[in-house]
């Protein structure tokens, strides 16, 4: 379903593409919302899910990792995993510029990964991940 503020969020993104994820915090709207306005406009949502899928002999490992995609002008952008302040599982382990790549959209990406000591697919499910990427959306953007 489609709300206003939504639809008002839609319309920023048209008209100042990723940019308007500076101004989501004001609009007090959900991470959900945010992906659910870019998913309607078509456009590629500003997190990314990838499934594991290199085995480690016997060493199990979650589903997969969670990224967000930081926009230039944030004060995130362009830092190192190690210098943002924020709270995933098993921290931050990833910071890197994607370009013209087919799995990712372009720009400045951040993740975590479920291959920790003790991850496995029953603690670290796809649902699990997604939840996860969207709790790291919230905080890198001041979501509700």
């Amino acid at each position: 379903m489609q709300t206003d503020k939504i639809t008002y969020f839609m319309s920023l993104i048209n008209t100042q593409g990723d940019n308007a994820l500076n101004n989501a915090k004001y609009l007090n709207i959900t991470a959900d919302e945010v992906i659910q306005a870019y998913n309607e406009l078509g456009m590629d949502p500003p997190i990314k899910l990838l499934e594991n899928t290199h085995r480690w002999g016997p060493v199990e490992r979650g589903w997969g990792n969670g990224y967000v995609r930081i926009i230039e002008g944030h004060p995130f952008y362009d830092k190192g995993y190690e210098n943002i302040p924020v709270n995933v599982h098993g921290g931050l382990t990833f910071s890197e510029h994607i370009i013209d790549n087919e799995k990712w959209s372009d720009g400045y990406w951040v993740g975590f990964d479920t291959a920790h000591y003790g991850d496995n697919q029953t603690n670290w499910t796809l649902n699990m991940v997604m939840e996860e990427t969207k709790d790291l959306l919230r905080q890198v953007y001041h979501l509700k």
